[in-house]
């Protein structure tokens, strides 16, 4: 099973719509949205995709965006992000939160674990943990999201072309 993961999309609905067409396109049959989300005219962008979210630092109206992702039939999270999926443990978070990231990391309790937050595509390994962040779509150099293989493991971040 693929999936894709954004964050960091700030209300910017042409590179966050071309995103989720990325991933569409590169077969993502979910999209984790690690937060930064902004406003529900974001959220009703990934209408046509299952998908679950954070809340960041900037999502200020949570009752607004809560109601949007109920209307698409999304799945909003606490802070963390939590699924089993494709036999692997999956969590996501924004990453503002001091030390909450590095818990997870080195619990070895999931598989995967994926934040946003520093605008930054990175990943590493944390004992069996693969840790990403697929950078932004806002305030980023060059705009990425990831692509994850659950049943490979192989992972591929992704440009996504245009300014916004």
């Amino acid at each position: 099973m693929k999936i894709g993961v954004v964050s960091d999309t700030h209300g910017r609905l042409e590179i966050t719509q071309k995103a989720i067409h990325l991933l569409r396109e590169r077969r993502a049959e979910l999209i984790l949205h690690c937060g930064d989300i902004d406003c529900p005219k974001t959220v009703r962008l990934f209408s046509s995709i299952p998908s679950h979210f954070v809340f960041g630092n900037w999502d200020l109206r949570p009752a607004r965006l809560k109601s949007a992702i109920a209307e698409i039939g999304g799945v909003w999270h606490e802070e963390i992000g939590r699924l089993d999926v494709a036999e692997k443990r999956v969590a996501w978070v924004h990453g503002h939160i001091a030390g909450q990231r590095q818990r997870l990391e080195t619990s070895g309790e999931f598989d995967f674990l994926f934040y946003g937050h520093s605008h930054k595509a990175e990943v590493h390994r944390a004992g069996r943990t693969l840790v990403a962040n697929p950078g932004a779509l806002y305030r980023a150099k060059t705009k990425t999201v990831l692509l994850i293989d659950l049943t490979t493991g192989k992972w591929e971040t992704l440009v996504v072309d245009g300014q916004s």
